[in-house]
């Protein structure tokens, strides 16, 4: 099993990228700012060869408060992390997941924890 601590809550990918005209893509500072630390806080704690087979993610939100937070965004969000940060080699190996929200006044993080997936 891998256990993995983020320090902050993941900016949900659906306010992530304002497109220009161009069709470019721009990342506003405090997306880029999250994406970097979470990569490099997993990189700190997972060293190993990029998972390569079916897995199972269990996931515990710790929310500052109890604004409205969407689940599912914020989870597409830790999948591109645990890519970048070398942690699984595609998202699409994930084949079951649990999440749960805590609403801890003051804090904030994310605990993930990764198994191989049981049939």
């Amino acid at each position: 099993m891998v256990v993995l601590k983020l320090s902050q809550i993941p900016v949900p990918k659906s306010n992530r990228y304002i497109r220009k005209r161009g069709g470019g893509v721009f990342k506003p500072p405090r997306v880029r700012n999250w994406e970097t630390r979470a990569v490099w806080e997993v990189r700190q704690q997972y060293s190993g060869d990029p998972i390569d087979k079916k897995i199972s993610v269990d996931i515990t939100l710790i929310l500052p408060n109890h604004r409205k937070r969407d689940i599912d965004n914020m989870l597409k969000s830790l999948w591109d992390i645990l890519e970048k940060g070398g942690v699984i080699k595609n998202d699409n190996l994930i084949y079951e997941v649990r999440t749960v929200k805590k609403v801890i006044k003051g804090r904030q993080g994310v605990e993930i924890r990764i198994r191989e997936f049981k049939e």
